[in-house]
């Protein structure tokens, strides 16, 4: 497999160079950023002639064969993953894919270009999902957390209480009244009046 980059010490010329694809894909990434002169924490990424990316970056196993995802004998450019500033917002942010050519041809770029904006919408999609997810699960919390006030026991006294009030005129005890007669008293006095039959005024006659 061939790689197109630019040295650090050779920045304005093209340089070819030759990469063994039998090795972990995070193994000839390292390799590659020791040649064209990048820091370890530099994101780099291959693409075909075509502009489209590996995105290695992206690789949940970066211990597979580099094998699996590029063909022998094929040229491949090494592309700088810009991302945004690190401790701002826009940290995380997909800016550019950038192909560490002298010239690269147009429609190179554009191939990237799109790439590279619908990596970041899918992104921000992602984000917002999340978001919206964040909202629900609070709400739920927020629902289950009220509680319903506890009606005034004074609002609604029991019959004890009612047995206890001291009236003077109504509630008073009477003479020689003891405790059960005087409830069975009260109980008639707050149990609604006894519904009589309609007479129609034929049966009267």
């Amino acid at each position: 497999m061939e790689v197109r980059g630019v040295t650090e010490l050779e920045s304005v010329y093209n340089e070819n160079f030759i990469v063994n694809m039998n090795c972990a894909v995070h193994r000839l990434l390292h390799y590659i950023r020791s040649k064209v002169g990048l820091a370890k924490t530099d994101t780099i990424d291959l693409c075909d002639e075509t502009g489209t990316m590996k995105l290695f970056f992206l690789m949940k196993m970066p211990g597979d064969y580099a094998s699996k995802f590029l063909t022998a004998r094929n040229t491949y450019y090494v592309c700088r993953v810009a991302r945004g500033t690190a401790g701002t917002q826009l940290a995380n942010a997909y800016l550019a894919f950038v192909p560490l050519l002298k010239n690269p041809e147009h429609t190179l770029l554009e191939a990237l270009r799109t790439q590279c904006d619908m990596l970041e919408k899918s992104r921000l999609k992602m984000l917002r999902l999340q978001e919206a997810k964040k909202a629900v699960k609070i709400d739920s919390s927020v629902n289950l957390s009220v509680r319903f006030p506890k009606s005034d026991p004074s609002e609604n006294p029991s019959l004890h209480e009612l047995l206890n009030l001291t009236d003077p005129f109504f509630f008073q005890s009477k003479a020689g009244e003891d405790k059960s007669s005087r409830s069975e008293r009260l109980l008639s006095c707050l149990s609604p009046p006894p519904r009589f039959p309609q007479v129609s005024p034929k049966s009267c006659l």
